[in-house]
């Protein structure tokens, strides 16, 4: 039986959040804490487009999902957040991860002859402690978009049967 691709992507993301969420004291790069939260945004976004285009390729699925996505678009977290968050992030390159977020720890920096600049910026990262600009806590809306799309895909399932062993 194999599962939907949209499904395949929201464990992988699911499992990115897992990673995010876990706190270590260790000083990493900051680039690499900026790396996983581009992605869980980007991916969060994707989910819907891979399901309709991946995994309702065929005409009776896609006028199901059509009908769906009108509705799923009108949800609160994707209008207020997948959509808005995934478009400054990817269109403007902007809204990413600020070094004076208050879930970076002190902030260092190192030599290292690896990345272009020659230095990098490194720190320690609480995810639970990360806010948007207007001070909001992002973990929220990142769990409340996996259960939003967790929602929308077993909607799918159950109302596509066939769709689940695709």
């Amino acid at each position: 039986m194999t599962m939907l691709v949209a499904r395949a992507q929201l464990n992988f993301v699911t499992d990115l959040v897992a990673r995010f969420e876990r706190y270590d004291s260790t000083m990493r790069p900051v680039a690499e804490y900026q790396s996983q939260y581009i992605a869980i945004i980007a991916l969060l976004r994707s989910v819907g487009h891979v399901f309709d285009k991946v995994d309702c390729a065929d005409d009776q699925r896609r006028s199901w999902s059509t009908t769906r996505w009108r509705e799923w678009k009108k949800a609160p977290i994707f209008r207020e957040f997948i959509e808005p968050a995934r478009n400054v992030l990817l269109k403007e390159f902007q809204g990413g991860l600020e070094l004076q977020n208050s879930a970076f720890d002190t902030i260092a920096v190192v030599a290292d002859p690896g990345v272009p600049d020659g230095f990098s910026h490194v720190a320690a990262f609480d995810s639970a402690k990360l806010r948007d600009a207007e001070g909001q806590p992002i973990l929220v809306k990142i769990r409340e978009a996996l259960t939003f799309w967790d929602r929308c895909l077993r909607e799918a399932e159950a109302e596509l049967p066939e769709a689940a062993t695709q």
